[in-house]
């Protein structure tokens, strides 16, 4: 069987292909669940707290790992991950990334050299908060922490 169509009917066709795309990103617009579902509206990230030294024996490595230890019920409860980058050591990253990376490209990312020892408080949003270069009390963290928005994963657990 052979469609013919006229010339009058290839106009018609296109406004009812335009019309029905507007109305599907409408929908998505209008539901930003079935978009996340669909995979729209990218993934949600964590907060991250990245503790740079530059091997396992450094002194500023163990007064925070024991500081943020303390506090560790705090930090999960204000949705921060934290992740050690010692020496050039392979770091694996939280979801969504879930890559594994060097040390020495996590350093170069956030400018910190090899001898050195950084905590850095990066947003849900990827960008650099704050940075300390001295071991530091989780509360002061958490307090910077939470002048930054809350991923939405965080958020629909407080609704619920």
């Amino acid at each position: 069987m052979k469609l013919v169509t006229s010339g009058r009917t290839a106009p018609l066709t296109r406004i009812i292909l335009g019309v029905a795309a507007t109305l599907m990103m409408l929908a998505f617009a209008a539901n930003p669940t079935l978009a996340q579902k669909r995979g729209g509206g990218g993934p949600t990230r964590s907060r991250l707290l990245l503790v740079f030294a530059p091997d396992e024996s450094n002194k500023s490595l163990t007064d925070q790992y024991s500081r943020l230890q303390r506090d560790s019920g705090a930090i999960d409860s204000e949705d921060v991950d934290v992740i050690y980058v010692i020496g050039d050591h392979m770091v694996k990253l939280p979801p969504p990334d879930m890559k594994t990376v060097s040390g020495d490209e996590m350093r170069k990312h956030y400018h910190v050299d090899a001898t050195g020892f950084r905590v850095v408080l990066v947003g849900g949003d990827g960008w650099e908060k704050a940075r300390w270069s001295e071991p530091t009390d989780a509360k002061k963290i958490l307090s910077r922490a939470a002048d930054m928005p809350k991923p939405k994963s965080a958020l629909d657990d407080e609704k619920h």
